[in-house]
């Protein structure tokens, strides 16, 4: 399969982007591979072509980005920091939903993955929200396994997670039964090749946080009834 650089990855960053979601089976991950392997170049830094990514993330005491993602709000934050593992570089994040399918990132490289809020990171989120927020305190860690593509064309990004584990204080978590496929890009297109395999292999695209996800998995007390045909669907996979 052909490789792309990570310098040439980031001429298709689009962080303002669309993004649809998948969430699969191993059987619904072979069927597309062929298509993949045609149609996109895969990311390959020094030999590795699976990489490993850690998060902490950040909500408010009473889980207010947890609650605001159930309810339905239109307009929804996740902050969270994030380390790359093969090139050891981490960054603080802010991912904003704006509508119904578009969503916005900022971030700031970090010297190591944060794991408590400072006057700094403190003042990235009051800045990128209009919300009046209480302090942010650390809620899960996440680790996974991650391949990227980019297609051809270099219009489009598209990347593929398993392994997915969630860890707190308490409580740890795998999940190596689904693959979350996640196509980013810059506006809409309905003929991407990958959506048009997936939909003809009646894959439907899915919401899917991870952060949503690693709460209801580890966190019994929370509500969760908006979520539980996601949880219904992972469960048959």
């Amino acid at each position: 399969m052909s490789t792309v650089s990570l310098a040439e990855l980031d001429t298709v960053a689009l962080l303002n982007r669309i993004d649809k979601k998948y969430v699969l089976n191993e059987q619904q991950l072979l069927q597309i591979i062929p298509v993949i392997q045609l149609h996109y170049k895969v990311l390959s830094i020094d030999g590795h072509r699976i990489f490993t990514y850690e998060n902490n993330y950040f909500d408010t005491p009473n889980l207010q980005f947890y609650y605001d993602h159930h309810n339905g709000y239109t307009n929804r934050m996740k902050v969270r920091s994030r380390r790359y593992k093969e090139t050891n570089t981490s960054f603080f994040e802010i991912k904003k939903k704006e509508n119904v399918d578009r969503t916005a990132k900022t971030r700031e490289r970090v010297s190591q993955l944060v794991q408590t809020i400072d006057d700094n990171t403190k003042a990235m989120v009051q800045c990128f929200s209009r919300k009046s927020l209480v302090d942010l305190e650390l809620k899960l860690n996440n680790n996974f396994n991650r391949i990227t593509f980019v297609n051809h064309a270099q219009t489009e990004r598209m990347t593929l997670d398993f392994n997915i584990q969630f860890s707190d204080e308490y409580t740890q978590k795998n999940f190596s039964n689904f693959y979350v496929l996640e196509i980013k890009q810059s506006k809409s297109n309905g003929r991407s090749v990958i959506t048009e395999t997936l939909k003809k292999n009646n894959v439907r695209e899915q919401s899917f946080s991870k952060y949503i996800f690693g709460v209801i998995a580890l966190k019994d007390h929370v509500r969760k009834n908006n979520f539980l045909p996601l949880i219904k669907k992972i469960n048959k996979l």
